[in-house]
């Protein structure tokens, strides 16, 4: 293995250390997934979640959690000279609620909660035992998005509202949690391979985790 997929392994074990000490009440190894737009982090719940089988994984998604498009905090359009609502501040989201769902999610071996915002709240923070940062490059993501979003909006739609709002909150919102991060992933595609390697590495680690736990 590479210097740095050893060094991200290192971080792992200490994130999986901090889970082994003493608890009073024995909760589910939590894993926090955030990252830009389209950066592969849905990809990577799911691979983790295949991968950890057969301990009872349960993959939250953060957009579950979005206001309705009338509560949402709104952008201003020049294209469309008009308000739009905007998917993609700390304010798009419920907050109370999902802190409280994913409190209560107990049935769980491993819970694992994915989203552009997942690591900007304190309160969700506080109940991860393995943050991940999923990181690609802006082109590659608006390329994503674009190959994504094609069933259901136009090619216009999707460079506008990216040009617009999506990559200005990025810089804004997203980015700056890759500081509360354990780890960063690349999910670029030209570190497919790696990638790969090191989550099979990682999701072995923590099952081992609890074949010593149980």
């Amino acid at each position: 293995m590479s210097e740095e997929e050893l060094e991200i392994l290192a971080k792992v074990d200490a994130c999986l250390g901090r889970w082994r000490s003493p608890r009073a009440e024995r909760s589910p190894f939590f894993i926090g997934i955030g990252g830009g737009s389209a950066s592969g982090k849905t990809t990577l719940a799911q691979q983790m979640a295949d991968l950890l089988a057969p301990l009872r994984v349960v993959v939250i998604h953060q957009d579950r959690f979005f206001k309705p498009n009338e509560e949402k905090p709104r952008y201003f359009s020049k294209i469309h000279r008009q308000e739009r609502p905007d998917y993609n501040r700390p304010d798009s989201f419920r907050v109370e609620e999902m802190v409280v769902f994913c409190r209560e999610t107990k049935e769980a071996d491993i819970v694992i909660l994915e989203g552009i915002l997942t690591l900007h709240f304190a309160e969700l923070r506080d109940l991860m035992d393995l943050k991940v940062f999923v990181h690609a490059d802006a082109d590659e993501r608006i390329i994503r998005r674009i190959r994504r979003n094609l069933s259901r909006s136009s090619f216009d739609d999707i460079v506008h509202y990216y040009l617009e709002s999506v990559r200005y909150r990025h810089r804004e919102f997203c980015e700056p949690t890759r500081s509360f991060s354990d780890v960063v992933m690349e999910g670029g595609m030209a570190s497919d391979e790696e990638r790969v390697r090191i989550v099979q590495e990682i999701c072995r680690r923590v099952k081992g985790l609890f074949k010593t736990n149980r």
